[in-house]
């Protein structure tokens, strides 16, 4: 069934509140869209993708580093389409399918835990651990002891997506990239959201920060991802892209599992995705890769539902989903160029609330 129309109008109080907020140099600039499963409403451009070495202004199909969306939009959708085909189940503890892991703690840690980031992990293992192959990475992290008991606590760590990428990788064969690529960007059309970014694009892409003396510009600005043992392809962060091709999965995610008619992921990877698999015991409520409620969901904002989620990234991005309205808002941005990490609460905040105001019209 078609979706109801929405009049542009709807939306000019998120349009005057991004504009503002580029204008006020809270962000730089930033790209934002929202729709429904069918369709595209509002896909507008504020203020500059670059501030530093010179101003360039942003644009729609500016490419932005993606940090973290990665979970959602590549590795767990992997992990659990991969459960959901009977390739492997999410009970399986992680040493069955990563050796180096074997017969230690976090070899008996079952993949579920990964996913809802209730291993036991630190946020972040050493940077240092990271400096040789990927071999050597398991081994480092299986030594290092486990912050709490598996199932006990909810920490976001990217840890656990590192290992998780490992596994899948293990399983299938096959790189990260390549399983995603097939899974996902082919069916989804993607031309620009990938790992990495092609040299003919990179005036397109926002940069990040500094590092080594030269600005950030197609390489993931994640440390842990970019190093020697991922090279850029990692399970917790690696890809980039455009605010159009991230609305087109959260489309695919609307549509439960479908895209223009063809059926990408399973209903039941999506359901798995998408609603509570912490137990309830936890005080979050976090989906195999999706955030529901916790304290990262500001970019719910307040006009979604309680029922919705989405997921952010370090970087400035985030998204997110309302089947009940059925709705997304994908915001992307380089907040941390050119000066680092501020705090984007109350901006995804009020930017999500404005775009279900106008959704729910």
């Amino acid at each position: 069934m078609p979706s109801r129309p929405v009049s542009p109008r709807a939306f000019r109080a998120l349009t005057a509140f991004l504009r503002s907020s580029a204008e006020s140099s809270f962000v730089p600039g930033v790209v934002a869209a929202a729709g429904r499963a069918d369709r595209l409403l509002y896909h507008e451009a504020f203020g500059r993708k670059a501030l530093l070495p010179r101003r360039e202004p942003a644009g729609r199909s500016t490419i932005y580093d993606l940090a973290s969306l990665t979970k959602v939009m590549a590795t767990a959708p992997a992990a659990v389409e991969l459960a959901t085909r009977g390739r492997w189940s999410l009970l399986d503890p992680l040493g069955r399918h990563l050796r180096e892991t074997e017969g230690t703690p976090v070899g008996a840690i079952p993949l579920h835990h990964l996913l809802t980031h209730t291993a036991g992990f630190v946020p972040d293992n050493p940077l240092e651990d990271y400096g040789g192959d990927k071999s050597a990475l398991y081994r480092a992290i299986a030594r290092e002891p486990l912050a709490s008991e598996p199932g006990t606590a909810f920490v976001y760590s990217d840890v656990g997506y590192v290992l998780l990428q490992g596994a899948l990788e293990r399983l299938t064969g096959r790189r990260l990239d390549r399983i995603a690529a097939d899974l996902l960007f082919a069916p989804l059309g993607f031309r620009d959201t990938r790992f990495g970014t092609r040299s003919l694009d990179r005036s397109r892409v926002a940069p990040t920060e500094r590092a080594g003396g030269r600005w950030l510009r197609g390489r993931v600005h994640d440390p842990r991802a970019r190093a020697r043992a991922l090279s850029g392809v990692a399970g917790h962060a690696g890809m980039f892209g455009t605010a159009e091709e991230v609305a087109r999965f959260a489309s695919l995610i609307l549509g439960r599992g479908v895209f223009r008619g063809r059926r990408v992921l399973a209903e039941a990877t999506v359901y798995a995705m998408t609603t509570d698999q912490c137990g309830g015991n936890l005080g979050v409520r976090r989906g195999f890769g999706f955030d529901i409620e916790s304290p990262y969901s500001a970019p719910r904002g307040s006009g979604f539902s309680r029922h919705s989620f989405g997921h952010s990234g370090w970087t400035g991005v985030s998204l997110w989903i309302d089947p009940e309205m059925d709705g997304y808002v994908a915001l992307l941005t380089n907040s941390i160029h050119p000066n680092g990490h501020h705090d984007m609460k109350a901006f995804r905040a009020e930017a999500a609330t404005l775009a279900a105001r106008a959704l729910a019209r």
